[in-house]
């Protein structure tokens, strides 16, 4: 089984620690390989972008998910793990056959 579909599933626990963490730079790896480096925006960001005439309202969690739904497109059957980086401290680490756990 991919690891996509708990990523996705743990949204709102991975929001959570990213803001925790605050730091703003996100990076995917797949299989080892850097495959984006995202400047995640804050919770108020997101809520003043919504206030602009016309501009999507996205959650913290919508943001994340829609940014992870591109990159699985292009990376969509991984061959080994998909993990998750707050500047250089790892959020999560997914492989392939099962969650490896959260990193601390």
């Amino acid at each position: 089984m991919t690891p996509w579909p708990a990523l996705f599933s743990r949204l709102p626990q991975l929001v959570e620690k990213l803001e925790a963490i605050a730091h703003p730079l996100l990076t995917v790896e797949v299989d080892g390989e850097v495959v984006a480096r995202l400047v995640r925006p804050s919770r108020a960001g997101l809520e003043a972008h919504a206030r602009v005439s016309g501009m999507p309202t996205l959650t913290p969690e919508g943001w994340l998910r829609e940014a992870l739904s591109k990159i699985q497109q292009y990376y969509p059957e991984p061959r080994e793990q998909v993990a998750l980086y707050a500047g250089s401290q790892p959020v999560v680490v997914l492989r392939r056959r099962g969650v490896v756990g959260h990193a601390a």
